[in-house]
């Protein structure tokens, strides 16, 4: 199996605004999800593990959430949260018995895996019929700066985040999967299927610029390999804290999805499973 390095640590620095920025339009999806006290949940690529606790207060003390990530080091177990470590460049391996969960959630994980499409066939199939499936992707657009100091920094701030759009697709990042899930979830015979596509404004300072700052940070090497030197990204660093920058923030796609019900005429065995009996 091809596979790359994940281009991103799980370093608080990233996920605290991350999950800042993108806590807010998943908590939106999931409520409207029908979740009810004691169902099971995979949260996978749980990171800092702030949605896996929003699902276990939700699933309550008689559910499971089971979080699944490469670095567990951010996530702590309880009587819910079963904490998996587990690299999903290596498939979804996992002890959960098919048919046997109520909803599993994924944001940001699959987009970095070169095996991402074959990860959603083992996905359906861990489903109980009529199991909910969301996912969400940061998705390629062009930058938009609505506010900078100058004419000079205005030109940084769109250079440096194309150049770091640039890097992560260079790296095996698919900035374009979250446009495709919507159709490879109707594939594998899906029903329900609803994308939604969101791009706020982030201003200097707040946490949608941190994740910015951050991204470049963790980038710098190979971003110093582009037309950026250390002053530009040092300027981009003071440009993401200054409260007069204005820009449009990532664009994130969510696609929720639900498998069909038993006797519904899409309900089928996903294609490269086979039937038992």
């Amino acid at each position: 199996m091809t596979t790359t390095a994940y281009q991103f640590r799980n370093d608080p620095q990233q996920l605290v605004p991350l999950q800042q920025v993108l806590d807010p339009i998943t908590r939106y999806d999931l409520a409207k999800i029908p979740i009810r006290a004691g169902w099971r949940v995979l949260d996978v690529g749980a990171g800092a593990g702030s949605i896996t606790r929003h699902l276990a207060d939700t699933v309550g003390p008689t559910g499971v959430v089971l979080a699944v990530d490469l670095d567990t080091g951010l996530l702590d177990p309880t009587d819910v949260i079963a904490v998996h470590q587990h690299d999903l460049r290596n498939g979804l391996d996992l002890p959960i018995a098919p048919g046997s969960l109520d909803l599993i959630h994924s944001r940001c994980v699959l987009e970095h895996l070169a095996n991402r499409a074959d990860l959603l066939a083992p996905m359906t199939t861990l489903l109980r019929p009529g199991g909910w499936l969301l996912l969400g992707e940061i998705v390629y657009s062009r930058a938009l700066i609505h506010h900078a100091p100058t004419g000079a920094d205005h030109h940084l701030i769109y250079q440096v985040i194309h150049a770091i759009l640039d890097t992560l697709a260079t790296g095996g990042t698919d900035l374009d999967w979250g446009d495709h899930t919507h159709a490879a979830l109707l594939d594998l015979g899906m029903t329900h299927v609803h994308s939604r596509t969101r791009a706020d404004t982030w201003t200097g300072g707040g946490p949608g610029c941190q994740l910015l700052a951050d991204n470049a940070r963790q980038l710098q090497d190979r971003l110093l390999r582009s037309d950026l030197n250390d002053t530009d990204l040092r300027r981009f660093g003071e440009l993401m804290a200054d409260p007069t920058v204005a820009l449009r923030g990532y664009q994130y796609t969510s696609t929720l999805a639900r498998k069909p019900e038993l006797g519904h005429p899409l309900h089928r065995v996903p294609t490269g499973t086979r039937r038992s009996g």
